[in-house]
């Protein structure tokens, strides 16, 4: 798989394929300009998008690996990666945020009409270090692979974790998912968080 580079707008142009009617990329994309496209973004296989400002869409954006933004991340429909979503300002889209690892924004507003992710943000010793988890606290800062540490709390003990009034909302959600009380969660209408819908971008 090639590695490409956008440096300007118009770079893109060579990889629309008009039967799609969408950007298709077979290769680890890296964007060196910020560029807003009308239509749809898609990286193909497990490779990812990456870009030192924004990456905005009015279709959808989807990767087989991550998508990782300095700026924010932008879709019309939906944003889906099978590694993480990150940015560094927001993250919104009108249909679903949908990750195989984790969706963090480092303002933490993000919105949808719904996330689903499939591991948790940050690193062992934040999670260890919070109250609900300090049960597990030494199983966390081991050496025990995240998918086990997720099966030694029982039902209601994950239950109890998720319900601590501490959470951020996103967290919570994360927490929900990975320990598998819900497979999706919603971004909450109040704190200005605006849950986002079909036409939300523009």
């Amino acid at each position: 798989m090639e590695k490409v580079q956008i440096n300007k707008p118009e770079d893109l142009d060579k990889y629309y394929r008009e039967d799609e009617g969408r950007y298709v990329i077979d290769g680890h994309l890296e964007i060196g300009c910020s560029f807003n496209i009308k239509t749809s973004l898609t990286v193909k296989g497990s490779l990812s998008i990456e870009a030192g400002e924004f990456i905005e869409a009015g279709g959808f954006i989807e990767a087989g690996g991550s998508i990782k933004a300095g700026g924010f991340i932008g879709a019309g429909g939906f944003i889906e990666a099978g590694g993480f979503i990150e940015a560094g300002w927001s993250i919104k889209a009108g249909g679903s945020i949908k990750a195989g690892e984790y969706v963090f924004s480092f303002q933490f507003a993000i919105s949808g009409e719904w996330i689903s992710t499939g591991l948790l943000p940050f690193w062992r010793q934040y999670w260890a270090a919070m109250p609900p988890l300090k049960k597990w606290r030494e199983a966390i800062l081991g050496d025990r692979c995240w998918d086990d540490l997720k099966e030694l709390p029982t039902r209601d003990e994950a239950d109890e974790i998720c319900a601590w009034d501490g959470w951020h909302w996103i967290l919570r959600g994360h927490l929900e998912c990975y320990l598998g009380l819900k497979d999706r969660f919603e971004p909450p209408a109040e704190d200005g968080q605006i849950k986002a819908g079909p036409g939300a971008l523009y």
